[in-house]
């Protein structure tokens, strides 16, 4: 009997079945390609305290209560690094003629890793004018994305133009 049982174990099949059937767990759980990896929330490299902002289309928008707009042809702003822990925020609007009040309102968002939300804000207004720019200076916390939005009119008396532009993130 017990030769019997040598003369099994021995045949090349029960071999190779016996092999493979060790080896199938190893083969089942090494991966063929390289595994995607999820980003880190935190990313360590770059010193942001939260994953960045998705990309967005970085257009503004001009709103008349004219058929077509007729006043504003440049509303823009920018964010920069300011000395020590400060954002530099700077808007322009420009306009084709000299309006009754040109004014702009614009606030600093900061990135909280799902939403922007306002961290601070400034406005200012003028009269009688075609150019307006306006600068702020604001203290900041490092290692978060921040971005400016603004938000431009310009009125002659009896039509109101607005424009609304998004500056691209900034990480700080």
């Amino acid at each position: 009997m017990l030769k019997r049982c040598r003369e099994i174990c021995c045949t090349p099949i029960l071999k190779v079945s016996l092999i493979l059937a060790l080896s199938a767990p190893v083969i089942l759980v090494l991966p063929t390609e390289s595994s995607a990896v999820a980003s880190p929330i935190i990313n360590v490299t770059s010193g942001a305290r939260t994953a960045p902002p998705p990309l967005e289309y970085q257009a503004y928008t001009v709103q008349s209560r004219a058929s077509k707009p007729v006043h504003i042809y440049e509303a823009t702003n920018s964010l920069t690094r300011g000395d020590g822990l400060h954002a530099l925020a700077k808007t322009v609007t420009l306009t084709y003629k000299e309006m009754k009040t040109l004014s702009v309102n614009y606030r600093l968002e900061r990135w909280t890793g799902t939403a922007w939300v306002t961290f601070a804000g400034n406005s200012s207004t003028d009269t009688k004018t075609n150019v307006l720019r306006s600068n702020s200076d604001w203290e900041i916390t490092t290692g978060y994305y921040y971005r400016l939005v603004s938000v431009h009119t310009a009125n002659d008396g009896t039509t109101s133009d607005q424009s609304t532009y998004t500056s691209p993130s900034v990480l700080f």
